[in-house]
């Protein structure tokens, strides 16, 4: 081996395979800069603009706080609310592709599901009753002084075969009263109050913030409240999207989903942040959203709590056979 003191100097490479060599590591470099941010990239939601349908209340409260607080947009995403009157008129929207996420009652999807008319994943949990929240209301100077009256009577709810009526019906069966015994017409939360003050319909299930506004305006009476007995605690609504959607864009479902967690955990534990949500929100006033009644916004979706709306169903003849809810929770 020739040693290095003495030995020719090694041939110089011309400029341009120098260059070429430059511009090869270069590349290389590029090239992994570019991976770095495909892997960021991969990393975030797949589909970032959403839309979210949602009937407007008190159990989108979670939802809300997610878009004010400015949660969904930590999370990557863009999120449009459109307020509608129930999540049942939503699936028609999900399936042509015009709905991200329906924000609503449990039963929707459950029957959607069910009835092979749309395949459902719940993403999130939404909303869970808590004292006075839902009532059955009649008018200031009606005569129906007791649940027992409301037999034979027109009650306002604001879906038929949904949770609303079982509920309603709950309540009325310790009275002996069976389903087939009352009339129940549609008409939408904020409207009962009106319908109801107008005479065309003799109760109505009604829930907050608009309970807390009929008492204010109206003076309405309660006769019942919902969250007691059997239905204490009962989950009313969520949040889910469609089975295939969930499995299109999974990192956006979880993203979707963490948010509204988190939103949840705020509206539990913030009830100032919560009533100014609803302020701002469901246009509402610091005298109605200083008294309204509280439900609850869980942060976990529990399988059991929700079977008890499987069930529900079942009992009033909403679902042929029993229907296990394992099969639509989680994204």
């Amino acid at each position: 081996m020739r040693s290095r003191r003495g030995a020719a100097a090694p041939p110089r490479l011309p400029l341009r395979r120098v260059l070429a060599g430059t511009t090869a590591v270069g590349a290389i470099m590029a090239l992994a800069a570019c991976g770095s941010t495909a892997t960021a990239k991969a990393s975030g939601p797949e589909k970032k603009d959403l839309v979210v349908a949602a009937v407007a209340g008190e159990g989108a409260g979670g939802l809300y706080i997610a878009q004010d607080k400015g949660l969904f947009a930590k999370a990557g995403l863009h999120v449009k609310i459109e307020p509608v009157i129930s999540a049942l008129t939503v699936i028609p929207g999900m399936l042509h592709g015009s709905i991200d996420v329906s924000s609503g009652q449990y039963p929707s999807y459950i029957g959607a599901d069910a009835a092979g008319i749309a395949k459902m994943k719940i993403l999130a949990a939404g909303y869970s009753l808590g004292p006075h929240v839902q009532e059955i209301i009649v008018s200031a100077h009606s005569k129906i002084t007791s649940v027992a009256g409301l037999k034979g009577k027109t009650i306002a709810v604001n879906q038929p075969n949904s949770v609303t009526t079982d509920l309603l019906y709950n309540a009325l069966a310790p009275y002996g009263i069976t389903p087939a015994q009352v009339h129940v017409v549609p008409f939408p939360f904020p409207a009962m109050p009106g319908v109801l003050a107008a005479g065309k319909v003799d109760a109505a299930f009604e829930i907050e913030p608009f309970l807390s506004e009929a008492v204010k305006q109206l003076g309405v009476q309660e006769l019942a409240d919902i969250d007691t007995g059997p239905s204490q605690g009962f989950p009313i609504s969520g949040y889910a999207v469609l089975a295939s959607w969930a499995a299109k864009y999974p990192r956006t479902a979880a993203a979707f989903a963490k948010a509204i967690r988190q939103g949840n955990a705020i509206a539990a534990t913030n009830l100032a942040v919560l009533q100014h949500t609803f302020s701002a929100q469901l246009k509402l006033s610091p005298a109605i959203t200083g008294v309204m009644a509280i439900g609850s916004f869980p942060t976990t979706t529990s399988a059991v709590q929700l079977q008890r709306v499987a069930d529900l169903m079942l009992q009033y003849k909403q679902l042929r056979q029993r229907f296990m809810v394992k099969s639509i929770i989680g994204g």
